[in-house]
């Protein structure tokens, strides 16, 4: 009886500590993440979480390039897919489909998380919004859409500053670690009123800082210029209009509060987030029509502030190529070689993480890959 007691005793103070120390978050991230055999988000984990769907039109599938998976496999590329648990790794080559391979049983209609490829996709919207007249420009101060800024720096921070991570931001982007502001975004229910309380400390402008704050900030701001959901702008502007094969989804924190996790969360299968590469590819253009200004495509893959990150792209020079990427946790790639006309993606489950912000390893062995392929 005592001990029945006892463990009644342990769990109320459990809990009353949960709802006290406003941890009902990492009870969510532990039933979805470490009860499923996992020690971090993963390319899966979408079917525990609200969703809203980005509805499609008029879909098409990828023309096939005329040599279509007719290559010769490296034994040594295969074996490092297996390694880093691929799900799909695909080539297409002006615009058309040169390769398309599937790893541990996804197929072109499995979708994945990808991350922070998503940011990619909001500095698209954020052009569109500024294009549509919603937002002055890039140098607009943030504070005009979001009067309750906080932090010592608030009436300084202009949309640029957070489009190109360089906003002075308070922030701790440590993926891994549960009790990180970084962790409770992923988990908890009202995401934007997080957000909201996260201070700018640091003058803005003067140095990148990756920070999925900036994002999550920047879809405030959009929401509010065009009173429209994220989900719903986007799927106006671009994804009905890119012949997308499938509806996509973005993660919400609830449907109560309905707040798209901009900063991650995107879900859609390999080939339909390469069209994302496509239209950067070609500067806006969608066979035939221009989806959003070439100048503001131009500008979002030049350095900024710092030499490896534009707006809303990672940047980077390999053999001698410019390059353009869309990149996010666990090795999410949709790789932009202009010169080339060439588009690579990767999805899967691993990456080789050095613990810092930059674009890793396995990145160039991907395109490596690619380029073998290509140049025979």
């Amino acid at each position: 009886m005592r001990i029945a007691k006892n463990i009644i005793i342990t769990i109320a103070i459990i809990v009353s500590l949960i709802y006290v120390l406003n941890l009902e978050y990492f009870v969510k991230g532990v039933r979805v993440v470490y009860l499923n055999g996992y020690t971090t988000v993963y390319i899966d984990d979408y079917k525990y979480f609200d969703n809203e769907i980005i509805n499609t039109s008029n879909p098409k599938d990828w023309i096939l390039h005329t040599n279509y998976n007719n290559y010769k496999e490296d034994p040594s590329f295969e074996e490092f897919n297996s390694e880093m648990e691929t799900s799909a790794f695909l080539i297409i080559e002006n615009d058309s489909l040169l390769v398309e391979k599937y790893y541990d049983g996804y197929d072109d209609s499995s979708m994945t998380n990808s991350f922070s490829m998503s940011k990619t996709i909001l500095s698209l919207i954020l052009g569109k919004a500024i294009e549509d007249g919603f937002i002055k420009g890039l140098d607009q101060k943030v504070i005009e859409f979001i009067p309750e800024l906080k932090g010592k720096f608030a009436k300084d921070v202009r949309i640029i500053d957070l489009a190109q991570m360089s906003s002075g931001l308070k922030w701790n982007e440590a993926t891994f670690n549960p009790f990180s502001v970084i962790a409770k975004t992923y988990f908890v229910a009202d995401l934007n009123k997080l957000i909201l309380d996260q201070p700018f400390e640091k003058t803005p402008g003067k140095k990148f800082d990756y920070s999925s704050g900036n994002t999550q900030f920047l879809s405030i701001v959009i929401e509010r210029a065009t009173e429209k959901k994220i989900a719903e702008y986007f799927s106006e502007n671009f994804w009905q209009k890119m012949n997308a094969q499938n509806d996509a989804l973005w993660q919400l924190d609830s449907y109560e509060s309905g707040n798209v996790k901009a900063f991650c969360c995107f879900i859609s299968t390999a080939k339909d987030i390469s069209r994302i590469g496509k239209l950067y590819l070609n500067n806006g253009d969608w066979n035939g029509t221009r989806l959003i200004n070439s100048s503001f495509i131009e500008n979002s893959i030049k350095a900024k502030v710092s030499d490896i990150y534009g707006i809303g792209t990672w940047l980077t020079n390999y053999k001698g190529l410019d390059i353009a990427m869309m990149r996010g946790h666990l090795g999410q790639y949709v790789i932009i070689i202009p010169e080339k006309k060439l588009i690579i993606t990767r999805t899967g489950k691993k990456y080789m993480d050095n613990g810092a912000i930059e674009i890793t390893e396995d990145s160039f062995i991907y395109i490596d890959e690619a380029l073998r392929i290509v140049d025979n």
